[in-house]
């Protein structure tokens, strides 16, 4: 019989993923928080160091789990000195302390900038997926093969759950993205253009890479340029490039406005983040298009945060009056998810099995978790269906969670619509065991 990892991991093919019996899953939940504590101590370096300080041996419960999770910054606290300078071996050896990596499988002769470092590691048969990098840093969360496969399943099996469409390739595809680069939303709307558009007929943002060297420079000047440290042959050197960026890309989505005005009768396929999406649907508007106009059976995948760019209050509202009347998918996620929390027809976002919810006080240090009703805190979570690193994590998110049964019917938890990050809620975004975690990796890297 197979492990409850696998068994939690199998439900994405099954057609009731996010209706199982709650005390079932439950029992399962923990056997596998026990089979992936065993697995990934022995892998993860900072995991076992982390268990050994808290004095944690086995999973009996879900307190157990609090004080092994990483902070949201762990897989961002590396020193930028080791990218400057280019120690490309330290380097390595951090993202070795937080990801069951071994250096000995990753080959560092010759790198010569954070790209090729990048690639190396993806070619040893990994894949460190980066986040935006909107605080000056980017995170590196690494994902194994079995993990890239896993996901590529959520996204092809669960696509606009309650209702998930049929794999069939017929739509005019549109991809508000770059060609490739290892974030995880750039290969997931890639994939997702691979089950649903029309082979050959997907319209890019931008045919170059996304670099990660680019995007760090222009994150960590900004950072500069926030604290006032930049000087100004940087700041203009930084705004000319910026404009000129600006004017190709701004082309390129003309270009794109231009296409959907012209087959708005047809179904498409339109995938971008929200500061992209908020972009088309103004410009579509401005060609005449009016709200609820796109054909039915169109498509639209959008998601994360503002990502440094100012948006309305209502652009949510807006982006849903928009495409009023398509399938368009709604969801709570993160990179450091697989998949994400998928919307009900009453508008909660439901927890996948594979996902532990696991809702903690503010400074992250106390299980908060109900038997059943609503509850205020800081998101925390473990992931079991995670190989390429601990899947336990606690983010920046203030959420509330109802762990009642849901009013579309099917179990909970759901986290409820009401999502802030603490960081935007005035105050400071302090996670007790951050830099205490830290100060393990900086002591382990050197």
């Amino acid at each position: 019989m197979p492990g409850a990892r696998e068994q939690i991991r199998s439900l994405v093919l099954s057609g009731d993923t996010f209706d199982q019996p709650v005390g079932e899953l439950q029992e399962l939940q923990l056997e596998a928080a026990r089979e992936t504590f065993t697995a990934h101590r022995e892998r993860v370096p900072l995991l076992r160091t982390r268990a050994a300080e808290t004095g944690v041996d086995e999973i009996t419960g879900l307190d157990d789990l609090v004080p092994l999770l990483f902070s949201h910054t762990s897989y961002k606290s590396y020193p930028v000195s080791l990218i400057t300078a280019g120690r490309w071996d330290r380097l390595l050896r951090w993202y070795t302390t937080v990801s069951a990596v071994e250096s000995g499988d990753v080959d560092m002769d010759g790198v010569r900038d954070i790209d090729e470092w990048t690639d190396r590691i993806t070619a040893a048969g990994h894949r460190p997926y980066i986040t935006s990098g909107t605080s000056g840093k980017v995170s590196f969360l690494n994902c194994d093969a079995d993990d890239l496969t896993f996901l590529h399943d959520v996204l092809e099996h669960l696509t606009c759950w309650p209702d998930p469409l049929p794999a069939k390739p017929t739509r005019r595809g549109y991809l508000l993205a770059p060609a490739s680069g290892p974030m995880r939303s750039i290969d997931g709307f890639r994939w997702h253009a691979e089950v649903f558009a029309q082979p050959g007929g997907t319209r890019l943002l931008t045919d170059d890479p996304m670099r990660v060297s680019e995007l760090m420079s222009s994150a960590l000047l900004r950072r500069r340029i926030a604290e006032g440290a930049a000087t100004p042959q940087e700041i203009s050197s930084f705004e000319t490039v910026s404009e000129s960026r600006q004017r190709e890309l701004g082309a390129a989505m003309a270009e794109i406005v231009d296409d959907i005005a012209a087959h708005r009768d047809e179904p498409l396929l339109i995938a971008g983040m929200n500061n992209q999406q908020f972009t088309l649907i103004q410009a579509l508007r401005a060609r005449g298009l009016t709200d609820g106009s796109l054909h039915p059976d169109t498509l639209v995948l959008s998601g994360g945060g503002n990502k440094g760019r100012a948006l309305p209050d209502d652009y949510q509202q807006q982006l849903t009056a928009f495409y009023d009347g398509v399938r368009r998918v709604r969801s709570y996620g993160m990179t450091e998810l697989q998949g994400s929390c998928l919307a009900c027809e009453q508008g909660a976002y439901h927890v996948p099995p594979w996902v532990i919810p696991l809702v903690l006080d503010e400074p992250g240090e106390k299980l908060l978790n109900p038997g059943h009703g609503v509850v205020e805190g800081r998101f925390a979570f473990l992931d079991v269906s995670l190989e390429g690193r601990w899947g336990g994590l606690i983010s920046g998110d203030r959420v509330f969670v109802d762990f009642s049964p849901c009013a579309c019917g099917r179990p909970g938890p759901a986290v409820l619509p009401d999502i802030r990050r603490y960081g935007d809620l005035g105050g400071d975004d302090k996670i007790t065991c951050a830099a205490t975690l830290d100060s393990y990796v900086r002591g382990m890297i050197h």
